[in-house]
């Protein structure tokens, strides 16, 4: 199965909403089926920031009916067909991609919390692409390498 597999990092949980609400809300335009496979509830927090950041122009009640909540099996029965959302951490999300290997689903985003990981640049060779919030852009522009040039091309 050839899928299309995404990585994004964040900070905090108002860090990650912020770049993938957008994400969501881009996919529920396109009629596409989400499913998010959580390690913990974070249901509370979707709600809260809906509530509160107005100027998203966002599908509040599509994106809050996607389910928020911890995951269990049952959720990872139901994934053929859709763009999945793993967060969680490192070991959390490895797994939940294994188990969902063989699905046919159209595209995996993996959320990960910045702190918790050791190498971003291993992570980033597993990936495609890179979500953050300007959008999607190739994995390969986020060396270190590509960095620096950016950098040193902005001070001279």
């Amino acid at each position: 199965m050839d899928k299309q597999k995404i990585c994004s990092f964040y900070i905090s949980e108002f860090h990650l909403l912020t770049i993938l609400l957008p994400y969501i809300n881009e996919k529920i335009i396109e009629k596409r089926k989400i499913a998010v496979i959580l390690q913990k509830d974070i249901s509370e927090n979707v709600e809260s920031y809906l509530k509160n950041v107005r100027n998203l122009n966002l599908n509040n009640e599509k994106i809050i009916n996607i389910g928020w909540k911890k995951s269990n099996e049952k959720n990872i029965e139901n994934l053929e067909g859709k763009d999945v959302v793993v967060i969680g951490n490192k070991e959390y999300i490895e797994t939940v991609n294994e188990q969902i290997e063989n699905i046919d689903v159209k595209e995996i985003l993996n959320c990960y919390k910045v702190n918790e990981i050791e190498r971003i640049d291993k992570i980033l060779s597993n990936h495609q692409k890179v979500l953050n919030t300007e959008g999607t852009r190739e994995s390969k522009n986020f060396s270190q390498n590509a960095q620096k040039r950016k950098t040193i091309k902005t001070q001279i």
